[in-house]
């Protein structure tokens, strides 16, 4: 499953950001709480002066904490460890290599997640004990602790599965972030437009702002506020959970199954070229016919203008290749 040469190899050739990915997730809450504490002592020191000054050492997780940042040390990762590497053209030597397609990339993953969830949970001990020490009044630490290293986990997978699928790094950050909010984009729109047509001509106005819970729970980027957790329980954690799990396994089988000889191209199978385009022209058509949809002229305008914008993006991305570093 994981191979020993691989995972040498792996630390030798992204060392540095492994170390600058590990100690910022490492020491970023802990740093955070020392700042918070040398904060207090000087409210303290000013309240001798000033007796009005009230000092309280307080701090919310629901509000506020380095933890919501984490995740970004997950994409770091998985483009350093994918999207740049296939750049410079290293990936193409590792595939080379005799090792199963399979074996390299689960080398890959597991080598970033114990890296991230390493860093994670020192952090964790480290942020508990200085809570513990300096009697810090926290709320919901552990719960959003839990809730910030499940959503780092999908992200990472969820960057990883991108770039298993993707010719360069941009590719990989745009099918990653456009990923992360499809249900939006594939149920929403199309509901965001089929009221607006329908207020124009039954004179029932409506529109989509996407209320809806349902939605909210299918897509991804959602559980960056709050991680899914509500009144304090982790209940809605488990399904960020379940969605980095079938990234991996996404994942996984493109990683397998990618075509080399593409490096450089927005995807590796050149028959997602051509869907992936429409798609982009209609999600173009329908975000500026929503956007503009004050009245039936403006609609038909802001759609035909959405049409040649979503033409335009699409044709430079997806069917230009970029040149490798």
């Amino acid at each position: 499953m994981v191979e020993r040469g691989l995972l040498y190899k792996e630390w030798k050739q992204h060392f540095w950001i492994f170390l600058v990915v590990f100690a910022a997730v490492m020491l970023s809450e802990p740093l955070a709480i020392l700042n918070d504490y040398f904060q207090y002592q000087g409210c303290l020191a000013e309240q001798k002066k000033f007796p009005d000054i009230e000092c309280v050492l307080y701090k919310d997780y629901g509000v506020s904490g380095t933890i919501r940042m984490f995740w970004v040390g997950g994409v770091a990762l998985a483009l350093s460890q994918i999207g740049f590497e296939r750049s410079r053209g290293t990936l193409d030597f590792t595939l080379g290599l005799p090792y199963q397609r399979g074996i390299i990339f689960n080398t890959k993953y597991f080598f970033g997640i114990s890296i991230l969830l390493t860093a994670q949970l020192l952090s964790y001990f480290l942020s508990y004990a200085l809570i513990v020490l300096y009697k810090v009044d926290v709320v919901n630490f552990h719960e959003y602790f839990i809730g910030a290293v499940i959503f780092c986990f999908m992200v990472y997978s969820l960057v990883m599965a991108a770039g298993a699928m993707t010719g360069n790094p941009l590719a990989q950050l745009i099918v990653a972030f456009s990923t992360s909010i499809l249900p939006y984009l594939l149920i929403g729109l199309p509901l965001a437009n089929f009221r607006i047509i329908r207020s124009f001509f039954v004179g029932h106005p409506a529109f989509f702002y996407g209320e809806s819970e349902l939605l909210d729970y299918m897509t991804p980027i959602t559980y960056l506020n709050g991680f899914g957790i509500q009144d304090g329980s982790l209940a809605f954690t488990l399904i960020p959970l379940a969605m980095g799990i079938l990234f991996y396994i996404i994942g996984y089988f493109c990683f397998i199954r990618q075509q080399i000889e593409r490096n450089g191209h927005f995807f590796l199978w050149g028959k997602m070229d051509r869907p992936i385009q429409i798609l982009v022209i209609l999600f173009g058509i329908w975000g500026f016919g929503t956007a503009s949809s004050s009245s039936l002229s403006s609609y038909i305008f802001g759609m035909l203008i959405g049409s040649a914008v979503g033409f335009l993006i699409s044709y430079f991305l997806i069917f230009k290749k970029i040149k490798q570093l």
